[in-house]
């Protein structure tokens, strides 16, 4: 009995160097926990666990009018006079009999739309240099995440093998030794000292696959995403967003109760969601070092923070593309399919008065009869203008 009190004695007092695993999992708990008491989470933070789409647009593709925030887009990249213009000159031509400035005001509508639609593919181009470098970046880190996990995967089906062969080996022993012989009965010491440690052996390879099921952890890289410029940290030409879109994202929707910015809300959003517990507090420089790979951080990189990157990056780029949508329905204004109920409109710009001699219509000049005129009518409905 004395015997095997020492030996477990002895087992204990080994315990701290046989399984480096628990003094390194008590020191991460330290970390982890004076981590949270400098940045303390959010009061909102993780309470959603089946969060839904973060913005809407409010578009109705049978409706006659353009939605509120297809309106804002238009005002920021300075497409409303264009369309406003559009639908006034529609106005005038079909107020208009068959004349020379019927035929001249066709062409200003030509005019019209083409810069409308130059507008528009500008800023639908501008969409897709953002989306360009957020999936180049979600690549990458879904690269690093698919080597991360396989390692992962390795190390926990190492440690679950060795667990199961030492305790079967070891059980084996311990029955073994109970088996008495010609000389002696029972091994009673050795057979207890076996049994033991076919009891701890697997009991603390289960406490290091808690730990190992994170995934090792690396220092973060120095390499700025997309999420940089949303919290305001440094960015460079790669990263930097266009006109159009930072606009989008910095204005408050429109007929929005809540008051706050796309951003804001996205930013709301990510906090609340429980399926991204690594990001909490919108002010912790820990967590936004990481998330943005604007700072190297100890031990950073890791799943779940590339997890949450990639969760975060996808969500913004799907909020971004959605400002797609809203360039269809202000197309549609342009095709005349939609119009612009929401704005009163104005007197066709003095800059463009129709009366005027201009270089797109030169040949007016020579236009003298009505039978030009009906020539020039005929040319246009050719080209497709109404």
């Amino acid at each position: 009995m004395k015997s095997k009190f020492l030996s477990m004695l002895a087992i204990a007092a080994m315990l701290p160097t046989t399984c480096p695993c628990i003094a390194s999992t008590n020191s991460s708990t330290t970390n982890g926990l004076a981590a949270a008491a400098t940045n303390p989470a959010e009061s909102t933070a993780n309470t959603s666990a089946f969060p839904k789409q973060i913005l809407r647009t409010g578009i109705n593709l049978n409706s006659n009018g353009v939605s509120a925030n297809s309106m804002q887009l238009a005002t920021d990249i300075q497409l409303t006079p264009v369309l406003e213009r559009i639908q006034a000159l529609r106005q005038k031509i079909d107020s208009l009999a068959p004349s020379a400035e019927r035929s001249d005001a066709r062409l200003d509508l030509l005019e019209s739309k083409e810069q409308a639609m130059q507008i528009i593919t500008r800023t639908n181009l501008e969409i897709d240099f953002v989306m360009a470098e957020m999936t180049a970046e979600q690549n990458v880190y879904n690269e690093i995440l698919s080597t991360f996990t396989s390692d992962r995967d390795k190390l926990l089906a190492r440690v679950n093998a060795a667990s199961f062969i030492s305790n079967g080996a070891l059980w084996a022993v311990c029955e073994g030794l109970t088996i008495p012989t010609h000389t002696k009965g029972v091994y009673a010491v050795s057979s207890g000292i076996t049994g033991i440690l076919a009891g701890i052996i697997p009991s603390f390879a289960s406490l290091y696959t808690l730990k190992a099921v994170n995934g090792k952890k690396k220092t973060s890289e120095v390499e700025p995403n997309m999420l940089a410029k949303l919290f305001n940290y440094p960015t460079s030409p790669e990263i930097e967003y266009p006109a159009s879109t930072w606009s989008y994202l910095n204005e408050v929707p429109a007929s929005n109760p809540s008051g706050k910015t796309r951003k804001d809300q996205m930013v709301d959003r990510w906090i609340s969601d429980s399926n991204i517990p690594g990001f909490t507090n919108r002010n912790s420089k820990t967590q936004l070092d990481v998330i943005t790979g604007s700072v190297a951080q100890k031990k950073g990189l890791s799943i779940a923070t590339l997890n949450t990157r990639q969760v975060m990056l996808q969500q913004l780029s799907a909020e971004i593309m959605k400002m797609k949508r809203m360039l269809l329905e202000l197309s549609m204004v342009v095709q005349g399919e939609k119009q612009l109920v929401a704005t009163q409109l104005r007197p066709v710009p003095t800059t463009k008065n129709l009366n005027t001699p201009r270089s797109i219509a030169s040949r007016r000049d020579i236009l003298q009869s009505d039978a030009a005129a009906n020539l020039t009518s005929q040319t246009l409905e050719n080209l497709g203008v109404p």
